[in-house]
């Protein structure tokens, strides 16, 4: 590429030591103009850009528009990106001291291996005993500390019930660890709870969960539910003023039918200052057993029949 000669000096540059540069083509200015948009500008090119700015003020070109602008400083916008480093042990090494702040980055394959080896191996590495005996690794050791971990608390939480509330810790256990049902057709009457794990004698299965409701509100809502065809009721009376309505807002505890005969009883708790309905089990329940419960409704002229099918069945729920 043949470099066209420099120009010949000029008024505007009397000193020979000053150095001559020949014009640029339009496409090197585009060129420039877009390393800027894409690379940012530099404290160099800030301070040379003031001081043009300041030359064009001083001149009488007819450019008066130059009068009404000001100068304002702007920060630099072009940042040299460092090298990012990696370790030995193939870690990244993050040069801003947070992985969050450096954005998303692909990790190789090789550093993927070499970090998952160290790992493994670190894993691995049996412990040493007092006397410098190495004791080999144990399979299953995290499942049996887990194991420990539960057994242990259950006999705190054992230990706790002589002195503390007994249904609020239980309230809490089941907010924690909720036990595993599901709803489906049931012999006894259209749908039902049934349980999908072994459940022990004394737990708390679920909450009864709905609107709090007052007896008025209730009787108009009984009312309207018959005019809109709703057949079955789920309300269920906590005490003289207060009843729990989960025809339209509840959980699957609505779907558990009555028994003459029922391995589960409700039972009314009160946590903090507020009365809840919680399902206890009465007896062990197996899988895909099905959860229910004696509605103990009142005795009414107007009898409604009792299906659950039990050796004791009343023959009516009231």
């Amino acid at each position: 590429m043949v470099v066209p000669p420099l120009p010949p000096p000029s008024p505007d540059f009397p000193s020979p030591q000053r150095p001559l540069f020949r014009p640029r083509s339009e496409f090197e200015e585009m060129t420039i103009l877009y390393d800027i948009w894409n690379g940012g500008i530099d404290e160099e090119d800030i301070r040379f850009l003031c001081v043009t700015y300041d030359r064009l003020l001083q001149q009488d070109n007819g450019m008066d528009w130059l009068n009404d602008t000001l100068w304002v400083y702007h920060p630099s916008t072009s940042f040299s990106t460092p090298k990012k480093k990696k370790r030995e042990d193939g870690i990244r090494e993050h040069v801003t001291g947070c992985a969050r702040s450096e954005g998303y980055y692909k990790i190789d394959k090789k550093d993927k291996l070499k970090y998952l080896n160290n790992s493994r191996a670190f894993a691995e590495e049996p412990p040493a005993d007092t006397q410098g005996m190495s004791i080999p690794a144990q399979p299953h050791a995290s499942t049996r500390a887990g194991s420990e971990r539960r057994s242990e608390q259950r006999r705190l939480l054992s230990s706790f019930t002589g002195s503390c509330d007994s249904d609020l810790l239980k309230f809490n256990q089941l907010k924690f660890r909720k036990k595993k049902l599901k709803f489906c057709k049931s012999h006894i009457h259209d749908w039902g709870l049934f349980a999908m794990e072994p459940i022990a004698a004394d737990e708390m299965v679920i909450e009864y969960v709905g609107q709090n409701i007052r007896q008025v509100i209730a009787d108009m809502r009984e009312k309207r539910y018959e005019d809109e065809g709703i057949g079955s009721s789920y309300m269920f009376r906590v005490d003289h003023d207060t009843i729990i309505d989960a025809t339209k807002c509840g959980n699957f505890a609505r779907f558990i039918n009555h028994s003459c005969n029922p391995n589960c009883y409700a039972k009314v708790i009160t946590v903090e200052s507020q009365k809840k309905i919680v399902i206890y089990s009465k007896q062990h329940i197996s899988v895909n057993e099905e959860i229910t419960y004696d509605y103990k409704f009142p005795i009414e002229d107007v009898k409604i029949p009792c299906l659950c099918g039990s050796e004791n069945c009343r023959g009516t729920l009231n």
